[in-house]
């Protein structure tokens, strides 16, 4: 997808506002690793954090036996991995939203690791559309797509990371109490953030399982168990819905919360259908850091 070309880009520009030159660039190189269908070696060094970039947005599965001496973060196509302890390879699944692509790490944890901060996986498909997207871009790309990984960025990504958009404003949010969104009594829905872009708005909603039991959010009929189809389930008139990660663990752990950004013509609660579309919201707007 476009994560890649996106980040090459971001990099080139920030390398030549600093004058760095060619020898310095190339120190600071990300590694880059080509899928070929065999499971991608990567070591973690405890206590520090790499990034390893994908093609896409995706989802991940880690084994049991590390679930708890690892902290993961997905966000706008990238895992965001830290080791809190030494394990032996083990292998995490990762699977793009868009395409159902299937990546596999197999991941080790000690006192020393090779390679940088981060690293990037490209495919083939990527690699011959590079070229293409790099130039395209600011003409072509998806404006809910790129709000919500705009609102993921402000939310989750280390402040180094989180940049600005000066077409992005972030707008006073409407309430910030517990709302109706999702249809059942599984799960309280709290919206804390909005921004608007191009005549769109991305709402950034908390989504905490009030169950005593794990829960799945899907957007599909699946027979896993028990999950919440949100296709069913969520109120309101959406363009795009996008949870930062699909488990909730059960009430009270410290899983049991995810985010959900909704895109919208509309406000939040217009969008919703809490208030009539055609009363004008008065809300302050302010550029983001």
């Amino acid at each position: 997808m476009k994560s890649y070309a996106h980040w090459l880009f971001g990099r080139w520009l920030f390398s030549l506002a600093l004058g760095l030159v060619a020898v310095t660039a190339a120190a600071d190189t990300p590694e880059r690793v080509l899928w070929d269908k065999r499971p991608i070696n990567v070591q973690l060094q405890i206590g520090h954090e790499r990034l390893i970039h994908f093609p896409d947005e995706m989802r991940y599965w880690l084994p049991d036996s590390i679930k708890h001496k690892v902290t993961v973060l997905a966000a706008n196509g990238v895992l965001y991995i830290k080791a809190l302890e030494s394990f032996p390879r083990s292998r995490i699944r990762i699977q793009g939203l868009s395409d159902q692509q299937v990546f596999l790490l197999d991941v080790i944890a000690g006192d020393v690791a090779t390679g940088g901060d981060e690293l990037i996986v490209i495919t083939q498909e990527s690699v011959r559309n590079l070229s293409k997207e790099s130039t395209s871009y600011k003409n072509t790309e998806d404006w809910r797509i790129r709000l919500t990984r705009y609102a993921a960025k402000q939310l989750y990504a280390p402040e180094r990371l989180a940049g600005s958009d000066s077409a992005i404003k972030r707008i006073a949010l409407e309430l910030s109490s517990p709302v109706p969104l999702i249809r059942g009594e599984l799960v309280e829905t709290v919206p804390i953030a909005s921004w608007r872009g191009n005549g769109l708005t991305v709402t950034a909603v908390k989504v905490r399982n009030l169950s005593m039991q794990p829960l799945q959010l899907r957007f599909n009929n699946t027979n896993a168990l028990p999950t919440l189809n949100l296709t069913d389930r969520l109120r309101g008139d959406w363009l795009t819905a996008t949870v930062q990660h699909s488990y909730l663990g059960l009430a009270g752990s410290e899983s049991d919360t995810t985010t959900l950004y909704l895109v919208s013509n509309q406000s939040f609660l217009e969008s919703l259908k809490l208030i009539p579309s055609n009363t004008k919201q008065q809300s302050g707007e302010q550029h983001d850091g």
